[in-house]
C-alpha cells in the first residue's frame, strides 16, 4: 500500500510539472551592474501582472516560471528599476544589466536585501562602513555582533558567539570555500578585507541542507568580481594598518581581476623603539599581520563562468634579545586558501556550480638561544606546531521543476589532515615522530522547496554525512525543515528545524595575543558533536516598509561537546594530548530575539535585543553539575543609528549593553605544602584559593558608546576621498575583561603567597580599552569617474556661484548661523583658585549639540561624564573617600558676535558669548545643580572641522571635597577645549 501511495505521488508530481510546463515558460539568467559587470546578489525579479517573483542568488543567478510573453520588473537597491516586455519561446536565458541610480545612492539604507527568514542576517559593504570601529576602519564580524543572536566572546574580540555556541562552531565560507582561522590582532580584527566583499549571509539556524559540519552558524561570504570595463582602485591608511585594492579587465575578453592587501604599521615601529633603547640592554618585541586576496573571473559566454581565488594571511609576534646571549622567540599563525569555481547553465531549468579548493591553517611557535659560559656555548632549538589541511570538492545543481517546485541537490567531499600537537627539541636524542590524523568527510544533500496556494512555502531537506578515520567511522542523517506562512503582504511566520553534526573541535584559552587555537579531530575517544535546533519567527513591515521588525524564539540542544579538562590550558608538549581533553559535554541554549529597523530617511538604524540562557554540563567538571556557559550574557541590547547630515557627511552612533560574563568566585584560602624544598633546603607552604560553583558569579554589566563621522569629498586630482573619525568607548567606561585576586592594587595578576606572609586578598578587574579616538583615510582611483568629474567641474562651479549669489541677496546679515548644526566634543579642566581641590579635575568629557534658531543665536543640549573624588560621611566623625562616575547634562545657548562685525557668509571663525544651565547626577541618585556663563572661540581648520576653546565662570558643585580642607575655595572657573563640527 505504501509503495502504491509513493508511486502515485511521484506520477502526480511529474504530471503536474508537465502540465505547468505546457502552459508557462521558464526564464533564467543573471543580473549584473551595467557600470562594472559585477553580479548583483538579492535583486528582485517579479512578474508585473501577478505576485510571482524571485531573487538572484549568490552567483547573481535567478530562475522563474512565468506566463507566456511576460512583463518582468527587475529592481535592486541603488539601481534604477528595469521593466522587460518579453516575446520569447518556451526557454530563454537572459543577462540583465541594471544602471546605478545616483539619487537613490545618496540615501543610506540599512536593509540592502530582503531577509528570507528569521534565521538569516545579511550584511553588505555600506553597512560595514556605517559602524564605528576600534581602529577607524570597518570590520565584518564586529558589525555582525550588533545583530540579535550574535555576540562577541569578549570586548574588542572578533570571535563570534551565535545562540550560545562555542567560537569553533561557526562555519566561515569564502566564495563557498571553508576558511579556518578568522582573526587578526589576538581576536580584535577579522581576516576579512571589507574591500573584497560583495555580500554576507549569516545563518543563525535553519541551515539549508547544503551547509553542514558546524553546529551554530554559517557565514557565507561572496567576494566581489573585478571591474570588466576599466581599471580602478583605492588606498586606505588607519591606525591599525595600510590597505590597497586594485581591479580591472584581465586581458582576456569578458574577464576581470581584483586584488587587495593589508599590512600593519606598528610592527616595524615596535622594533625601532626597542633598538633605540639598546643602552638599556633589554630586548626587541614586534607584532604584526598581513593578508592578501586575489580573484580572477572569466565569462566566456552567457552560460558559463570560471573564477580562481587566492588568500594568504599571517599574524606574527617576534622577540629578540639585545643582550650578549643570542635569544629569539616567536609565534606565527594564519591561513592559505586556493580555489577554482565553475558555474554553468545546463538548461533554462538547471544551473550547476562546482568548486575545488585547498585550505591550510597552521600555528607554529619556536625558540632559539645560544648561551656563552667560560669559553663554551650551548645552542638550543625548539618548536611547537599545530595544523589543519583541507582538500575539498563541492558540486550542486539547482532545478526548477515547476512554478511551485524548486529543487537543489549536491555532493561534498573533503580530505582533512590534522596535527594537534607536534614538538621538536634539539636536546632530545630521539625526536618524537608525530603522524597526522587523516580523515575523510563526505556528504550528500537535497532541498525541495514547494509553494502552496501562494501563502505557504515549505522546504524539506536532508543531508547524509559520513566521517571516516583510522579505526573509527560515523554516519549521520541530518533532516532539515523550513516553513514560511505569508499572513499578509507585510507579515509572515517562519518555522525551522535542523539537525547538524561537527567532526572537529576547537580548544583554546582566551586572554593572550599569542594564538593558541588548536583543532582536534573526532575519533574513538572524541565523538562527533551533534545539535538539534528549533526556531519560530515573525517578520513584519510597517509604513510602506519604512519600519521592519523581526521576532524569533529558539531552542537548541548540543551533545558530545569537548573542551580542556580542569587545570589544562594547552596541548603543547604532551604526546598524549587526548588525556587533556574533556568529552561527553552537553549544552542547552534558549532565547528570544527582537530586531526593529528604520530603513529609510535621514535617520536610519536598528535596535536589537536578546534574552537568552545557555548552560554546559561535563561529567568531570563542576562535579558533573550543570553550570552557566562561559560566554552567557542573558541580556544583550544594541542600538545602531545613522544620520545623513549631508550627501557627503554621515554620523554613526552605536550603544551596546550586555549582562556581565560569568566567572568562578573564590570562597576561601588554604595552605598547601610544597612538594619541593626552597633554596635553603627547607619545606615551605604556599597559598591556594578555594573556588566555589563553576561560573557561579557574574561580572559587572558591560556597556559603551561609540561614535563615528564619515566625510567624503574630492581632492585636487578629482579622486574621491573618505575621512573617517571615530571614538570608541566615548564616556570611558571601564568594562572588565576578567577578574583576578591580589593583595594590592598593582597591575600584577595574583601570584601565590609563600611561607607565613599571607596578606588579605581583594578582587580586581582588568580593563583593556579606555576612550580611544581613531582616524582613517581612504582615496579612490577611478579614471572614468575622474574624467566625468573634471568635465562637469565648470557646471558645478557655476551652479554653486549662482546659489551663493542668491543666498547673499536673500540674507539680511552676513555670517548668519540660522539652520546650522554644531557638534562639539571636548575636555574640561579647572582653573583659578581652588582648582587643585576640584573633585572633577580628572576626566571630565563633554558632548554638545547646537542648532541655529536665529541669524546670531544657537541653542542646544549638552552631556558629559567625569570621575569624581567623593567624600561621604559614614559617622558623626568619620568620612569615607571613593571615586565614582558623575553624569553632567543640561541646556546651553550661544550668542554669536561676528554677524554684527563681518558681512560674509560661512566664516572659518566663531566668536560668541555662552551660557549653560544643567545638573549633575552622582551614583544615579544624588543630583546637584550647575550653571555658568562665559565666552568662546572656534577656528575651523577645514570647511567643517575645527578647534574650540571656552572659558566659564559660575557654579560647579563643590561639596564632595575633602572635609578636612575647610579653608579651600569653591571652584568657579572652567576651561573647555576640543573638536567642533559644523554643517547645514
Amino acid at each position: 500500500m505504501r509503495k502504491i501511495i509513493q508511486n502515485s505521488a511521484i506520477i502526480f508530481l511529474l504530471l503536474s510539472s508537465s502540465i505547468n510546463a505546457q502552459q508557462k515558460i521558464n526564464v533564467s539568467g543573471f543580473v549584473k551592474s551595467r557600470a562594472n559587470g559585477e553580479r548583483l546578489i538579492g535583486a528582485y525579479i517579479t512578474e508585473s501582472a501577478i505576485t510571482n517573483g524571485t531573487t538572484s542568488d549568490y552567483n547573481g543567478y535567478f530562475n522563474l516560471v512565468v506566463q507566456n510573453n511576460p512583463s518582468l520588473k527587475v529592481s535592486f537597491i541603488g539601481y534604477k528599476d528595469l521593466v522587460l516586455n518579453l516575446h520569447i519561446g518556451n526557454y530563454t536565458i537572459l543577462e540583465i544589466a541594471l544602471t546605478e541610480d545616483i539619487e537613490q545612492l545618496a540615501e543610506v539604507t540599512i536593509n540592502a536585501q530582503r531577509k528570507l527568514n528569521s534565521n538569516i542576517s545579511t550584511l553588505n559593504y555600506v553597512q560595514m562602513t556605517q559602524t564605528p570601529s576600534l581602529g577607524g576602519k570597518p570590520d565584518v564580524i564586529k558589525t555582525l555582533q550588533l545583530l540579535p543572536g550574535i555576540s562577541s566572546q569578549k570586548e574588542g574580540s572578533s570571535l563570534m558567539i551565535v545562540r550560545g555556541g562555542d567560537p569553533g562552531q561557526n562555519l566561515y565560507l569564502f566564495d563557498n570555500v571553508p576558511i579556518i582561522y578568522v582573526n587578526h590582532l589576538g581576536g580584535f580584527m577579522s581576516v576579512f578585507n571589507p574591500e573584497m566583499i560583495n555580500n554576507i549571509d549569516v545563518y543563525k539556524g535553519g541551515f539549508p541542507s547544503r551547509y553542514g559540519g558546524k553546529l551554530s552558524s554559517v557565514m557565507d561570504i561572496t567576494q566581489k568580481e573585478g571591474d570588466y570595463s576599466a581599471y580602478k582602485g583605492s588606498f586606505s591608511a588607519g591606525i591599525t594598518d595600510l590597505s590597497f585594492n586594485f581591479e580591472g579587465p584581465a586581458g582576456i575578453k569578458n574577464s576581470s581581476f581584483i586584488v587587495g592587501a593589508r599590512k600593519t604599521l606598528f610592527d616595524p615601529l615596535m622594533a625601532l623603539i626597542g633598538i633605540s633603547q639598546y643602552s638599556a640592554g633589554d630586548y626587541i618585541i614586534a607584532y604584526g599581520f598581513h593578508d592578501f586576496n586575489g580573484k580572477f573571473s572569466w565569462k566566456p559566454d552567457r552560460k558559463n563562468s570560471l573564477s580562481l581565488n587566492f588568500y594568504q594571511g599571517d599574524d606574527y609576534i617576534n622577540y629578540w634579545s639585545l643582550k650578549k646571549e643570542k635569544y629569539r622567540m616567536g609565534d606565527i599563525w594564519g591561513n592559505w586558501l586556493i580555489s577554482a569555481k565553475y558555474n554553468t547553465i545546463i538548461s533554462p531549468k538547471m544551473f550547476s556550480s562546482s568548486n575545488i579548493s585547498f585550505t591550510r591553517y597552521r600555528l607554529k611557535e619556536f625558540m632559539k638561544y645560544t648561551l656563552q659560559n667560560q669559553g663554551t656555548s650551548t645552542t638550543y632549538n625548539g618548536s611547537y606546531k599545530s595544523s589543519v589541511r583541507d582538500m575539498s570538492f563541492r558540486s550542486s545543481i539547482k532545478y526548477t521543476a515547476s512554478e511551485s517546485w524548486l529543487a537543489e541537490l549536491g555532493i561534498q567531499s573533503s580530505f582533512l589532515s590534522l596535527i594537534p600537537n607536534e614538538t621538536y627539541s634539539s636536546t632530545q636524542a630521539v625526536q618524537n615522530q608525530t603522524r597526522p590524523v587523516n580523515s575523510f568527510e563526505s556528504a550528500l544533500y537535497a532541498d525541495n522547496k514547494f509553494f502552496l496556494k501562494g501563502k505557504w512555502s515549505i522546504t524539506p531537506g536532508f543531508r547524509f554525512s559520513n566521517h571516516l578515520t583510522t579505526g573509527f567511522s560515523d554516519f549521520s542523517f541530518e533532516p532539515r525543515l523550513n516553513a514560511d506562512l505569508q499572513l499578509s503582504k507585510n507579515h509572515s511566520i517562519n518555522f525551522s528545524y535542523m539537525k547538524v553534526s561537527q567532526y572537529s573541535h576547537l580548544v583554546f584559552t582566551t586572554g593572550s595575543i599569542m594564538n593558541n587555537e588548536v583543532w582536534i579531530p573526532s575519533g574513538k575517544k572524541i565523538p562527533p558533536a551533534k545539535s538539534d535546533q528549533l526556531t519560530l519567527g515573525w517578520n513584519g513591515s510597517f509604513m510602506s516598509g519604512k519600519f521592519s521588525t523581526e521576532l524569533s524564539l529558539y531552542y537548541k540542544d548540543m551533545y558530545n561537546l569537548s573542551t580542556y579538562k580542569d587545570g589544562y590550558t594547552s596541548l603543547m608538549g604532551d604526546e598524549n594530548w587526548i588525556s587533556k581533553v574533556e568529552t561527553g559535554g552537553k549544552g542547552r541554549s534558549t532565547g528570544i530575539e527582537l530586531l526593529i529597523k528604520k530603513n529609510s530617511g535621514n535617520w536610519t538604524g536598528f535596535i536589537s535585543y536578546v534574552y537568552s540562557m545557555t548552560t554546559r554540563q561535563f561529567p568531570n567538571i563542576n562535579g558533573g553539575r550543570q553550570y552557566l556557559f562561559d560566554y552567557n550574557r542573558p541580556n544583550n541590547l544594541s542600538v545602531n543609528l545613522n544620520r545623513k547630515i549631508r550627501n557627503n557627511l554621515n554620523l554613526n552612533i552605536v550603544w551596546v549593553y550586555q549582562s556581565g560574563l560569568p566567572y568562578t568566585e573564590a570562597i576561601g584560602r588554604q595552605y598547601i605544602p610544597s612538594v619541593t624544598n626552597d633554596l635553603n633546603g627547607d619545606d615551605f607552604y604556599y597559598e591556594g584559593l578555594i573556588y566555589g560553583e563553576r561560573n557561579g558569579a557574574r561580572m559587572k554589566d558591560y556597556h559603551r558608546l561609540d561614535i563615528g563621522l564619515t566625510w567624503s569629498h574630492y581632492n585636487r586630482r578629482y579622486n574621491k576621498v573618505d575621512w573617517n573619525f571615530s571614538i570608541y568607548n566615548l564616556y570611558n567606561r571601564h568594562n572588565p575583561v576578567f577578574y583576578y585576586y591580589n593583595s594590592d592594587k598593582s597591575v600584577d595578576l595574583y601570584n601565590p603567597q609563600l611561607n607565613n606572609d599571607f596578606k588579605p586578598l581583594s578582587l580586581y578587574q582588568l580593563s583593556l580599552f579606555p576612550v580611544m579616538p581613531s582616524v582613517s583615510y581612504k582615496v579612490y582611483f577611478d579614471p572614468e569617474a575622474r574624467k566625468a568629474r573634471k568635465a562637469s567641474e565648470k557646471a558645478i562651479a557655476l551652479q554653486k556661484s549662482n546659489e551663493l549669489q542668491r543666498e547673499s541677496s536673500m540674507a539680511t546679515k552676513g555670517s548668519n548661523i540660522k539652520d546650522r548644526w554644531n557638534i562639539k566634543a571636548g575636555y574640561s579642566i579647572s582653573s583659578g583658585r581652588g582648582a587643585k581641590y576640584d573633585p572633577y579635575r580628572d576626566k571630565r568629557y563633554n558632548l554638545e549639540l547646537n542648532y541655529g534658531i536665529f541669524n546670531n543665536i544657537e541653542a542646544g543640549i549638552y552631556g558629559g561624564y567625569s570621575r569624581i573624588h567623593m567624600w561621604e560621611q559614614i559617622s558623626p566623625t568619620g568620612y569615607m573617600g571613593n571615586q565614582t562616575g558623575a553624569f553632567i547634562y543640561g541646556v546651553n545657548c550661544n550668542f554669536q558676535l561676528l554677524p554684527y562685525l563681518i558681512k560674509k557668509d560661512d566664516l572659518r571663525f566663531d566668536l560668541y558669548i555662552t551660557g549653560k544651565l544643567g545638573g549633575i547626577t552622582i551614583k544615579s541618585s544624588k543630583s546637584y545643580e550647575e550653571h555658568c556663563f562665559g565666552a568662546g572661540a572656534t577656528v575651523y581648520l577645514f570647511k567643517h572641522l575645527g578647534l574650540f576653546v571656552e572659558y566659564y565662570y559660575g557654579k560647579f558643585y563643590n561639596k564632595p571635597l575633602n572635609p578636612f580642607h575647610f579653608f579651600s575655595q569653591p571652584v568657579n572657573n572652567k576651561v573647555n577645549f576640543g573638536l567642533a563640527v559644523k554643517f547645514k
